[in-house]
């Protein structure tokens, strides 16, 4: 043994933790706090001395805010977020241990739920990303909502008030307004019209052997669960499937389609 002593109810693990008492604030925190931003423990944030924070926003214990980041009035961040070269709107909400990085913006009233990684994306106002959701160089109009363990991949919109179910994908397709992706289904190289509905764990078979082909998926189409669309593929305004159907060829307006590989239903 060393010989060293402690006084009684004294460990040195305590006395380490009071350290923290002694350490002055960094001066970007420090002037950041004077300037009304609010830290829950503004000895663990990093602020880099280009970022801005405005005014009541708030601040989580070991939040880095990096770069040319700017957080604006009301926005809460963190704890353990990662904002960098961004830009957080007036009442967003990024959660605990999310990133935001390359440039992507997060609107007003958004809200990032906890793990997400948004990079290079634009989220629009009342918008709300998951958890556990990635999406990379892609845009998310007002009211929309991408579920948990969502991957939405680069060049995808998502329309005005749509829906990405859980574990679902998009991968460069523009998902118009009001439709909705069922949870785990996956959608490639598509473009959807409005008020689409398509049925959980349904795939746009998007590569043919040798290069990737196209969906067109128009107004109001119903798609049931577990279906396989194999573009090239135009399904008209109003057209359906059956649940299960493989989809091999166009299907017209209002036509319905069943089976494997789906024919038209006769309509008597």
């Amino acid at each position: 043994m060393s010989g060293e002593s402690e006084e009684p109810g004294e460990s040195r693990s305590d006395r380490a933790c009071r350290c923290d008492e002694t350490r002055a604030l960094d001066a970007e925190v420090r002037a950041a706090v004077e300037r009304g931003v609010v830290f829950q423990d503004p000895f663990t944030a990093y602020l880099d001395p280009e970022a801005v924070i405005e005014a009541e926003a708030w601040v989580g214990a070991g939040t880095h805010i990096l770069g040319n980041t700017r957080i604006e009035h009301g926005a809460r961040v963190g704890p353990n977020a990662i904002i960098e070269d961004s830009r957080v709107g007036k009442g967003a909400i990024v959660q605990p241990f999310s990133s935001v990085t390359g440039g992507s913006v997060v609107g007003p009233g958004a809200v990032v739920r906890e793990r997400t990684e948004l990079r290079g994306s634009v989220i629009s106002g009342e918008a709300e990303i998951g958890p556990n959701a990635i999406v990379e160089d892609s845009r998310i109009a007002s009211k929309a909502k991408v579920g948990p363990f969502c991957r939405v991949r680069a060049g995808s919109e998502i329309g005005f008030d749509a829906y990405i179910g859980t574990q679902a994908e998009v991968k460069a397709s523009r998902i118009g307004d009001g439709s909705k992706v069922g949870h785990f289904s996956f959608v490639g190289d598509a473009i959807l019209g409005n008020a689409v509905n398509i049925g959980a764990g349904s795939v746009t078979a998007n590569h043919d052997g040798q290069q990737v082909q196209k969906t067109v998926i128009e107004d109001r189409v119903s798609i049931g669960a577990g279906c396989v669309l194999v573009a090239p593929l135009r399904l008209g305004t109003g057209a359906r499937t059956g649940a299960g159907a493989v989809v091999t060829r166009d299907v017209a307006d209002g036509e319905l389609v069943l089976g494997v590989p789906a024919r038209l239903k006769a309509m008597h």
